[in-house]
């Protein structure tokens, strides 16, 4: 019975009490570009590639209020089953389909042999996102967010 409460509960908490994002923006491509560019995240070997030609965005105080709300870290890794790669797709599905933000990019860092998230915020400069235990991170900080090679795909 218990199992049952707290699949309830967190279905209550998925589907009905999200946060509300009272700070999106709409901004074109190229801005999202010129972000990127700026934040030096591409360059020659680690290319973008676009999905959208409109995106969404919020400030990064808005976007934390969310993480906090978010379970995608509380999910188990499982090695090749439920890695680095679907922590990173599952997060970018949820920031859009749950606050309707688009501008949480999937990173496929071959330098680093890892896959994560890359947020752009409405204002502040674009983060690096670890979607398995929540935490900010700076391109080549360690081995596995090198970001010399690979690609981000917003």
């Amino acid at each position: 019975m218990d199992d049952l409460l707290t699949t309830l509960r967190m279905f209550k908490v998925d589907y009905i009490d999200s946060p509300l994002m009272t700070t999106r923006e709409e901004k074109d491509g190229s801005w999202i570009s010129s972000q990127l560019m700026r934040a030096g995240f591409v360059g020659e070997e680690v290319q973008r590639l676009h999905l959208d030609s409109k995106y969404w965005v919020c400030s990064k105080q808005e976007f934390e209020d969310w993480i906090e709300w978010d379970w995608t870290n509380k999910k188990r890794y499982i090695s090749e089953e439920y890695d680095c790669d679907n922590f990173a797709f599952s997060f970018k599905a949820r920031c859009d389909r749950k606050i309707g933000i688009n501008s949480v990019a999937l990173v496929i860092d071959y330098s680093g042999g890892h896959a994560y998230n890359l947020v752009v915020f409405s204002d502040v400069a674009p983060e690096l996102f670890e979607p398995q235990n929540d935490s900010w991170r700076k391109k080549g900080e360690s081995k596995l967010y090198t970001l010399t090679s690979g690609y981000i795909i917003l």
